[in-house]
């Protein structure tokens, strides 16, 4: 949704099918099987459209297929809006873009336009999932962190001049989801103990030496785990193995950490797409899970404690509002 800006459905009753869910599955599993099979041999198979690697070319044709489709049907719709219907604009990431122009003041083409939609769902599809699953079993598994991340929405929320919505839903704003300071921390500790991507590796692009002192040679593979990384004592402290949003607080305001120590957004010049989208996605998600009792005094969300915020998922990035 937010990357073409239609639902492809995976989450209709009955959880059907989906042939650009499917083929999408099917091209991402076909590529990690690159990373455990010798590149002379699967090279091979990619030249004799055999195996994996001839699934891996019909799957991205199927991939490609839907992306194509969406941009000719979004690009028909735009010309087809009048200047009265800016309001109703998409703001979609397909339609950002869209809008925008190339270092020649050309309108980008349709295959830099699916290829940058595709990369934002690989990069942040799975991942996404994974972070949320993780965090929200870690919140099952430490109630005073649910409490004090619920103590401080019903805080926020409770600030706002006008505290009254329709209905039993509303909708978190940007400039709340910034204040959220515990929030940021708690989904950063969890990262921590269980990143997305537990293990990583990079190619030496010309020889270097560690500051250990281990000599790397152009072409090295170096792997590292950054799921052993985040639980070492070394590094973390004695205290790795917890789960404590605290050690990211520095007088109650959230404090990052070195890209190099944590790394689970990778580190420059290599940063994961879309870093800080991605934690706003993954505070607004928290913040679509129900309002339990914790929340009291002055600090009641719209429609009672119990209201959740299920109605809009707004994410404000780089200027742009996207919703789902």
């Amino acid at each position: 949704m937010i990357a073409f800006g239609v639902d492809p459905g995976c989450l209709s009753p009955g959880l059907p099918e989906i042939p650009f869910a499917r083929a999408f599955e099917a091209a991402t599993e076909a590529t990690i099987m690159r990373f455990v099979t010798p590149t002379l041999i699967w090279r091979a198979m990619r030249f004799l459209n055999l195996g994996i690697e001839g699934k891996l070319k019909k799957s991205i044709e199927g991939v490609d297929d839907f992306a194509e489709e969406v941009i000719r049907a979004r690009k028909k719709e735009l010309s087809l809006e009048s200047s009265n219907d800016i309001n109703k604009q998409r703001t979609d990431l397909l339609t950002v873009f869209m809008g925008l122009k190339d270092e020649q003041e050309q309108p980008f083409s349709d295959k830099f336009l699916r290829d940058i939609c595709v990369n934002f769902i690989l990069a942040g599809r799975d991942t996404s999932s994974v972070a949320l699953s993780w965090f929200f079993w870690l919140l099952n598994q430490n109630p005073q962190v649910e409490h004090k991340i619920l103590a401080e929405i019903c805080r926020i929320i409770s600030e706002r001049e006008d505290n009254r919505e329709k209905g039993n839903d509303f909708v978190l704003r940007p400039e709340e989801v910034k204040k959220m300071e515990y929030l940021q921390a708690a989904l950063s500790e969890a990262l921590r103990l269980y990143p997305s991507v537990p293990v990583d590796h990079k190619e030496v692009l010309e020889d270097d030496k560690f500051p250990d002192g281990t000599v790397v040679k152009k072409g090295t593979k170096v792997v590292y785990a950054i799921y052993a990384m985040g639980r070492m004592e070394e590094i973390w402290g004695k205290d790795c193995r917890e789960f404590k949003p605290e050690r990211w607080l520095k007088d109650g305001r959230f404090m990052s950490e070195s890209a190099y120590k944590f790394t689970a957004f990778q580190w420059w010049p290599s940063v994961v797409l879309g870093q800080r989208f991605c934690l706003l996605s993954d505070e607004i998600c928290r913040g679509l899970h129900p309002l339990p009792p914790p929340c009291s005094g002055g600090g009641k969300p719209p429609g009672g404690a119990k209201a959740g915020i299920n109605n809009v998922y707004e994410v404000w990035a780089q200027g742009q509002t996207f919703k789902t």
